[in-house]
């Protein structure tokens, strides 16, 4: 009887995990570092309560903040109205000309002006884009918001 097992030509397989866990590492910073550059595009507004799509996210595409008192901001710096078109026209250049390729989410304080909102819709209009998102926010359990 023999306890050793025979080896008739075989290798054992030697596995390392070393290069697996290092990209493992490498994609949670990547994800990490991603995750914060999206919370970045954000600025504090006080989005209109009203109903809307569930859970879109805002993964890629232009974000315009429009602050309380009609400021425009995207990328935490405010920017004036032609320096807006000139991102959203950089925009329609990335997609390849293709203005119906580009993606705009308007985030507006429900106290800023309308005629602002408006007229960044009248621009990027005129520059082609015909779709863009406006965010808001789920109205409150037991609010009165919504549509009527």
């Amino acid at each position: 009887m023999k306890l050793t097992p025979e080896h008739r030509g075989g290798h054992l397989l030697n596995l390392d995990l070393t290069p697996m866990v290092d990209v493992v590492f490498l994609l949670i910073v990547f994800f990490m570092t991603t995750a914060q550059f999206a919370r970045l595009t954000r600025t504090e507004v006080e989005l209109p309560e009203q109903q809307g799509e569930k859970e879109v996210e805002e993964t890629t595409g232009l974000v315009i903040n429009v602050t309380r008192l009609g400021g425009i901001i995207v990328d935490q710096r405010e920017v004036s109205f032609r320096e807006l078109l000139g991102m959203v026209n950089a925009e329609i250049r990335k997609a390849s000309g293709d203005a119906a390729n580009v993606q705009l989410w308007i985030r507006a304080d429900q106290s800023a002006p309308t005629s602002v909102v408006n007229d960044i819709a009248l621009g990027v209009t005129d520059l082609g884009v015909r779709s863009w998102r406006l965010a808001t926010e789920a109205p409150s359990p037991g609010s009165a918001g919504g549509a009527s």
